[in-house]
């Protein structure tokens, strides 16, 4: 299994800024870089992008093309060395890749559908070479400067992808479209699989950590000290701070400036690689699920609408003791609080709409929540109107 630290968004190089974060509170907004390439077929424009206003503070606009003039106070973006466009240039998209679901800072549109699934063109050789495949596990990051203190900037991981399979022809793209929700995908053109080089796209594996109910590929909800590589936020960031299991064994780094801290930790300098290997060993593997471990509360998970068998829900529970003698009136607040833990436990996964409350259940409730008795009987009240309906 492989391990790949995969740089993503904009930079020095590309973009010409770093993506903003807020070092205090950790939100941040992840840029993807620019583009005029032609066989990417399909096209976003940054003002496509729709985005949460103000969500880091100071920062307004409605797209991200209005975040990026906000952020810069110019239109301006870097494409290449010596080579600008305005950010509204009609023959400049942004490539937004990867996809790994809607990210927290992103309202999602109807014509712009954010699908799940990493492409790799220029160093899809390279991922070939060191056998990336199925299994193995790409942890996205990026460059991320504050928007409160122009010294304070780092390298951080954002996101994440468990790879299930390896897409390796327009032919097997069209097979898992739907599926992935990959229409916009700017990887899944005809155009892209008939260039001379590889092509590839990668779609995530349904758990990363199905027991700790992480997804096989997502966001962090917020950026903090535990997701940063650099080893210094305010010098040399692209100087890394790594557990010793990956010394002298990345891929892509200037290694003779490998480092033995003594700590456990390792530190070298990177180079301009975008996809750093590694052989994912047992003390890695044991370090991959502590780092998440740290970040469960850290896991975005969209917000969805509530359902209208909440809304019954909340009625049964208003009305119950009128519905059956010997109810007790349950106060507003308090069917409140149980339409909250109901939809809890919905989004974190640890009831999907059980039929009875058995001991595997009661073990998952009891693992996540001190007061674990009312999160019980928040299920006992909702088995009792689904069979009152």
């Amino acid at each position: 299994m492989k391990l790949v630290l995969s740089r993503k968004g904009f930079d020095s190089g590309s973009g010409g800024c770093f993506s903003p974060y807020n070092h205090n509170t950790g939100k941040y907004i992840w840029f993807p870089i620019p583009e005029k390439v032609n066989s990417y077929l399909n096209h976003i424009r940054y003002s496509d992008i729709l985005v949460k206003n103000e969500y880091i503070s100071g920062l307004k606009g409605t797209n991200l093309s209005e975040v990026y003039k906000s952020l810069k106070g110019t239109d301006r973006v870097k494409l290449r060395e010596n080579e600008y466009a305005s950010i509204n240039d009609d023959e400049l998209f942004a490539h937004f890749d990867p996809m790994l679901g809607i990210p927290p800072w992103i309202r999602e549109i109807e014509r712009f559908k954010i699908g799940m699934g990493f492409g790799q063109f220029n160093a899809a050789p390279h991922l070939g070479k060191h056998n990336v495949n199925q299994g193995s596990i790409f942890l996205f990051f990026g460059g991320f400067k504050s928007t409160l203190n122009k010294k304070i900037s780092g390298h951080y991981i954002y996101g994440w992808l468990k790879v299930k399979k390896r897409i390796e022809t327009y032919k097997q793209c069209k097979e898992i479209l739907d599926k992935y929700s990959l229409d916009h995908h700017p990887h899944i053109t005809e155009a892209a699989f008939s260039r001379n080089q590889k092509n590839y796209i990668f779609v995530p594996d349904q758990w990363l950590f199905e027991d700790l109910k992480i997804p096989g590929c997502g966001y962090f909800t917020m950026l903090n000290d535990q997701l940063l590589l650099s080893n210094n936020k305010e010098a040399n960031i692209a100087t890394w701070n790594l557990p010793n299991f990956f010394y002298k064994s990345l891929t892509q780094v200037h290694h003779k400036t490998w480092q033995n801290t003594q700590d456990g930790y390792c530190t070298v300098k990177t180079g301009i690689g975008q996809e750093f290997v590694t052989q994912l060993t047992e003390n890695g593997e044991k370090w991959l699920r502590g780092l998440f471990l740290k970040n469960q509360n850290n896991i975005y998970r969209l917000e969805t609408a509530v359902s209208n068998d909440i809304l019954d829900f909340k009625d049964y529970l208003t009305q119950k003791h009128l519905l059956k003698k010997g109810e007790k009136k349950l106060k507003p607040e308090s069917v409140e609080q149980y339409i909250s833990r109901l939809e809890n436990m919905r989004r974190l996964g640890i009831f999907n709409n059980e039929k009875q409350i058995d001991s595997a259940l009661v073990e998952k409730i009891q693992d996540r929540y001190k007061d674990w008795k009312t999160y019980v009987k928040t299920i006992e009240h909702y088995l009792a109107f689904i069979s009152y309906k």
